[in-house]
């Protein structure tokens, strides 16, 4: 997956999201037929971040972000 080579490690945290948010998020998974909803998390955050120009060239490409 793209976001392995974004990100070098991982650490745990929890958030808090409406419920509304959550089936969103539960709904897209299905979508994208991703293994977990940290998957889906992580790969919308990451694609959004790129998008929003916080991360590098080579992690933007890796992404599918072009801006």
């Amino acid at each position: 997956m793209a976001d392995n080579v974004v990100c070098q490690g991982f650490e745990g945290r929890s958030i808090s999201l409406p419920v509304k948010v959550w089936s969103l998020l539960e709904r897209v998974k299905k979508d994208r037929q991703d293994p977990t909803l940290s998957d889906t998390i992580r790969v919308l955050l990451l694609q959004q971040l790129a998008e929003n120009s916080y991360l590098e060239d080579r992690e933007k490409k890796a992404l599918g972000v072009t801006t």
